[in-house]
């Protein structure tokens, strides 16, 4: 990933599991204790990396923590508290409220309220598609200036996700738990989606060399709208009732792309493209691809949530995809 704090959590927080980590006495320390359960210390060396303290503090948001407690002996270290700072940036509701110099307490000051899931996935898979043309329209233009620009973009559409998810684990659609799992799986998946923008956009510079005019380029270009449709189809049929549709344009759009990839080495070999050039075409077409796979991961969920009401997703009569 291209993220500054690279990584999906990987220690999850789970009510009455005892601490994973163990330290020697007296080794200074982190500690976070998650609410609503605040016997729950997970513990961290503090000499580890400080993506390791992110991961665990957004392992315990996205699992539905209402509070936080962040602890450093004998005092927080500058970079926990930079942690902790990017974490409140990053995410939505936790703030610091209470810092004692060693302990410093986050909680979740909004009261809860109703989210209208389905609307709000809609908006964040139309914000990631539009994050998506505007990396690779960027491709034609002058650098957009400093080199944060796509993580920041990325951070907006991680902090609309990520609020998703947490919702999700906290309250549930209905106590449905197939609908839930699957509309995580879509916030996740365009959340990664997002991921693979900002390798578009920072591959700008280097794909540009090669001239807008360029056979390769224009094909490469010509696969992202082919990813863009699909990613939109498949947002734009919730019911699921275009899966298999839209599950065999995808396979055939992976296919599409190894022939594109296939391509890179003779280039090469012939001096019509530059080593660097083909590495940098060759990551825009895996970012490409993987945005497909995820679509495909999407659509399937789509179809795994229509299940709940007992109909037929897969029924005939589907409209076919218009690719351009």
């Amino acid at each position: 990933m291209s993220k500054r704090t690279p990584g999906r959590p990987t220690a999850h927080v789970r009510a009455g599991a005892p601490a994973p980590v163990s330290i020697a006495p007296n080794t200074p320390r982190t500690t976070v204790r998650a609410g609503p359960a605040p016997e729950l210390r997970i513990t961290v060396d503090r000499h580890e990396p400080p993506e390791h303290l992110f991961r665990r503090l957004l392992s315990a948001y996205l699992g539905g923590a209402t509070a936080l407690e962040v602890e450093e002996r004998p005092a927080l270290s500058p970079e926990s508290r930079n942690v902790v700072r990017e974490f409140c940036r990053r995410t939505r509701r936790l703030q610091p409220v209470h810092d004692t110099g060693r302990l410093l307490e986050l909680y979740d000051l909004e009261p809860p309220t109703a989210v209208d899931l389905d609307g709000q996935l809609a908006r964040l898979g139309e914000r990631v598609v539009e994050f998506h043309r505007e990396a690779v329209e960027s491709w034609s233009g002058l650098p957009l200036g400093d080199d944060g620009y796509w993580s920041r973009r990325d951070d907006d559409v991680d902090r609309e996700a990520w609020y998703l998810e947490r919702c999700l684990a906290r309250d549930g659609p209905g106590g449905d738990v197939r609908s839930a799992a699957a509309s995580w799986t879509i916030a996740r998946s365009l959340e990664r989606i997002a991921d693979h923008a900002v390798t578009l956009g920072e591959l700008g510079p280097r794909v540009a060399e090669l001239g807008s005019g360029g056979c390769l380029v224009r094909e490469v270009r010509q696969y992202h709208l082919q990813a863009m449709a699909h990613l939109e189809a498949v947002l734009q049929s919730p019911d699921g009732s275009r899966t298999n549709e839209l599950l065999d344009v995808g396979e055939a759009l992976v296919a599409g792309g190894r022939t594109l990839s296939d391509r890179l080495l003779p280039a090469v070999g012939d001096g019509s493209m530059s080593p660097a050039s083909a590495a940098a075409v060759a990551r825009a077409l895996e970012a490409i691809g993987r945005t497909i796979a995820y679509s495909q991961d999407i659509a399937q969920a789509f179809f795994d949530r229509s299940q709940r009401s007992g109909t037929d997703p897969a029924r005939p009569g589907a409209i076919p995809l218009p690719l351009p």
